[in-house]
């Protein structure tokens, strides 16, 4: 049988831990200062029994914030209204709440019933189904209490009992997640941790991590409703006595999880719906997020819109000031920085996104068709959204918050199906992998009309200037040599069949250039010398050297001396000879035995250098 958690909800004073303690005998007012002053603070702890456990919040709306972090994790709401009170600011606020996390099943509970007539009883019941007309709690069965004479207390806790056999299984990936809402240390245990178990299982030994601080840790021991377990799963609480990490380095609000499932991050794309009743946002408004058990100052940033109005919803980015940690599909609440006053909420859509730019309104609107789809739909836009770059299943079961065993049937479909391209574990969407192969071609034939001359052009700058990552730059080329649409010579690419087009005049200067270069042997003149002396312009010049160079007839140093590069043969046949037998040679020596300058000896030894043709040593070199 599932096990499920109950969260009660309702104003304040309207006896929802006094309801608790008579179903369970647990006063879930734990603190001292809840007790002494009779009110609800913090969130609060109570077991039925072993598959049904409650989450008491406070109704005081200055503890609004402990109301979020307790409903954020149940799984049916218990609505206590106060039946001499009737409905009251936070019971309205509570259930605007629970619509907003998406709570799908609750029961409303008419309390203190001794304290009225029936009449009266019969126009607050009539009150609150108005109230929560239209709601998931429009047909949720009603029961009228009092725990101070016990009526109506036993027949719902046999509803309560049998609920988990009538409600269907609540799906649940096979991801480990509980956000933390308390946290404490125990002498000879060390850091202990409570929460929900939001999804997936988890045992004694098992290595996970704390999010979004990333700490390694270990599970040491675990209870749950009184017991000490070995396993714990989907829908529980649980009490997780952590190794390898201090009470001082876990606080509420933080997840601990499967390892290497969640990312941090400082931005999340979002869908955000605004109560009816509530003021407009506007962009880059300061706004209170709850999320989970974590309440973090935002700033919203609205795409395609300066403003959102009451009612109504649309895609927004949030940036935090601290890395934080979500799921695909995860609810939150917006409430105002100030006043405090809920606002409205929204669903998680992507948990590590790439920035937005507010005009982007093509897609805003994209976003906003894919609310109801489902995971292939959203994988496809995941794929799209990673435009020049190659992404893992690992990395995609991050985005869906899945397993990366869970992804991959979908994966398979999508690959088989030809939507997705795949490479010793390299995916990338099959529409980005031909885009980018036609950018490739379109950007070599726009290079080749501009630079007649140049045989090719180099594949760092290529990859930079199409913003490819190397990977997928590689596998693009690789396709595209295989269907001979491209060549690749050393590091330069060219279109298949393109040769440097030559005038008869160039062709001409090339001979001259080339003759000049070869006849100064290792003395050759500089760029700038050899422009003024044969009177080409620089940039012409420049032309004619990266041909010789492709053509590997000269080899340019330090960017200014171009040498032949038969010089360089000869240069290095009389240093490897001169070398022969000795333990090194200075530079003096060395340039002798070259037959030429300094100024020309220093740049050749460098080359040679790079090359281990020579090794330097001190004021030496010798040979390599």
């Amino acid at each position: 049988m599932q096990a499920l958690i109950i969260g009660t909800t309702g104003h304040i004073d309207h006896g929802k831990s006094a309801l608790v303690k008579a179903l369970t005998g647990t006063d879930p007012d734990r603190l001292i200062e809840e007790q002494e002053r009779g009110m609800t603070i913090d969130i609060g702890f109570a077991f039925l029994n072993e598959n049904i456990a409650f989450i008491d919040v406070p109704g005081h709306e200055r503890f609004i914030k402990n109301m979020v972090t307790g409903a954020s994790t149940v799984d049916v709401a218990m609505l206590v209204v106060a039946a001499d009170d009737g409905v009251m600011p936070q019971t309205r606020e509570h259930l605007e709440i629970l619509k907003l996390l998406a709570i799908r099943t609750g029961i409303i509970v008419l309390n203190k019933i001794d304290l009225v007539s029936d009449d009266w009883l019969e126009m607050v019941g009539e009150d609150v189904r108005q109230l929560v007309k239209g709601t998931f709690l429009d047909s949720a069965p009603v029961f009228k209490t009092s725990t101070v004479s016990g009526a109506g207390i036993a027949e719902l806790r046999q509803f309560l009992t049998e609920l988990p056999a009538r409600m269907s299984e609540v799906k649940s990936t096979g991801l480990f997640r509980l956000p933390v809402d308390r946290v404490f240390s125990m002498k000879g245990f060390g850091t202990v941790v409570t929460g929900t178990v939001l999804s997936g299982t988890a045992q004694v030994g098992d290595e996970l991590e704390v999010m979004p601080s990333g700490w390694k840790t270990r599970i040491r021991g675990i209870q749950s409703h009184n017991d000490v377990l070995t396993a714990i799963a989907r829908g529980r609480r649980a009490a997780l006595n952590l190794a390898g990490v201090t009470r001082k380095e876990i606080e509420r609000g933080m997840i601990v999880a499967s390892l290497n499932a969640f990312r941090k991050t400082n931005l999340l794309t979002v869908f955000v719906e605004l109560l009816p009743d509530a003021p407009a946002v506007k962009y880059n408004d300061q706004l209170r997020l709850h999320l989970g058990t974590d309440e973090r100052i935002v700033k919203i940033r609205l795409i395609g819109r300066d403003r959102l109005k009451p009612g109504t919803g649309g895609v927004a980015q949030l940036l935090f000031d601290q890395p934080v940690t979500a799921g695909f599909r995860d609810r939150f609440i917006l409430r105002m920085y100030s006043p405090l006053m809920t606002v409205g909420g929204g669903i998680v859509l992507e948990n590590h996104p790439a920035p937005l730019r507010k005009k982007e309104k093509a897609i805003a609107a994209e976003i906003g068709h894919l609310l109801d789809a489902g995971d292939e739909e959203w994988l496809k836009w995941f794929m799209l959204r990673k435009e020049g770059r190659l992404t893992t299943a690992e990395e995609l079961a991050q985005d869906l918050t899945v397993t990366t065993a869970e992804i991959q049937p979908l994966l398979a479909t999508l690959i088989g199906d030809n939507v997705i391209r795949e490479n010793n574990g390299n995916l990338i969407a099959a529409d980005r992998f031909l885009a980018a192969e036609q950018k490739i071609l379109a950007t070599l034939d726009e290079f080749h009309r501009w630079n007649p001359l140049q045989t090719g052009l180099d594949k760092a700058t290529l990859y930079t200037h199409l913003g490819l990552d190397e990977s997928l730059g590689n596998w693009l080329a690789v396709e595209l040599v295989n269907a001979g649409k491209i060549q690749i010579t050393g590091e330069k690419f060219k279109m298949t069949g393109f040769a440097p087009q030559l005038t008869e005049q160039q062709t001409t200067l090339l001979e001259r250039v080339a003759v000049v270069i070869t006849q100064a042997n290792l003395t050759p003149p500089t760029l700038e010398e050899l422009s003024e002396q044969m009177q080409i312009a620089p940039e012409e010049l420049r032309h004619l050297l990266n041909l010789l160079i492709e053509q590997q007839k000269i080899v340019l140093i330090e960017r200014i001396f171009p040498f032949a590069k038969v010089a360089i043969e000869l240069a290095e046949e009389r240093l490897t000879e001169f070398l022969k037998g000795k333990s090194g040679a200075t530079v003096s020596e060395l340039k002798d035995a070259l037959g030429v300058s300094r100024k020309f000896a220093v740049p050749l030894l460098n080359y040679f250098d790079r090359k281990g043709v020579t090794v330097r040593v001190g004021d030496a070199r010798k040979l390599g």
